[in-house]
């Protein structure tokens, strides 16, 4: 479908403080979507900086409710954008206008592919990953887990070393797994993402893009 016809204002919600990173996945969503869409956005204070563990996610997911609770204007529909999709299952729930998180929206696209791994920069969320996926019902297609090495605070905190490292996992992934699609696992990782689907034998599933794209079917009343 033509994501740019039919325009709506819609709300993205960065789970994670960082404010720049919720700018820049604004951004992809805005591309992604064309100029008749208005994405506004919202960071959650509360939250860590990174979700790196399930501390952090318990502190996202708390802090997302707690938004919109308050008050914050859904619009006409919410991204939620944080790979652990923190709060989605609560906002579908109290929300009265669609709810898509970046995770489920991923992996549904890599679905459609065939079998596909996931490729991220937290080890220790790797179990909270793989929850999600049998919560999503891909389990059965799920390749495997996979995550750069060093510490993710590092590695995220520089964008090239960054690019650097998801392009040498996408090498290990494809060498060790036959998969026909590689999901990279968090919406901060954006940028690298866009730049290594230039580049990959295999699609790259973007989460952003694939949130977007998502939301605009549920607006339309088609099957996402």
């Amino acid at each position: 479908m033509d994501v740019a016809t039919g325009g709506r204002r819609i709300c993205l919600l960065n789970p994670n403080s960082t404010a720049a990173a919720t700018d820049r996945m604004a951004a992809i969503a805005r591309a992604t979507l064309g100029s008749d869409w208005t994405v506004e956005t919202s960071t959650t204070p509360d939250s860590p900086a990174i979700i790196v563990d399930e501390h952090g996610l318990r502190r996202a997911t708390a802090a997302v409710v707690a938004l919109f609770e308050d008050g914050l204007d859904p619009l006409d529909g919410v991204i939620v954008s944080a790979f652990l999709d923190p709060g989605v299952t609560e906002l579908k729930a109290l929300l009265a206008v669609p709810v898509v998180g970046i995770a489920g929206a991923a992996m549904a696209e890599a679905a459609r592919h065939g079998r596909f791994a996931i490729a991220s920069t937290t080890p220790d969320l790797d179990a909270a990953i793989g929850r999600l996926v049998a919560y999503y019902g891909y389990s059965e297609q799920l390749a495997g887990i996979h995550t750069t090495k060093g510490d993710p605070h590092e590695v995220m905190g520089d964008p090239v070393r960054l690019e650097a490292a998801l392009e040498t996992l996408v090498r290990e992934v494809l060498a060790q797994n036959d998969v026909s699609a590689i999901v990279i696992g968090g919406g901060p990782l954006a940028d690298a993402a866009r730049a290594l689907a230039a580049r990959s034998p295999v699609p790259i599933i973007e989460p952003v893009p694939a949130a977007a794209r998502a939301l605009a079917r549920l607006l339309a009343g088609e099957e996402t």
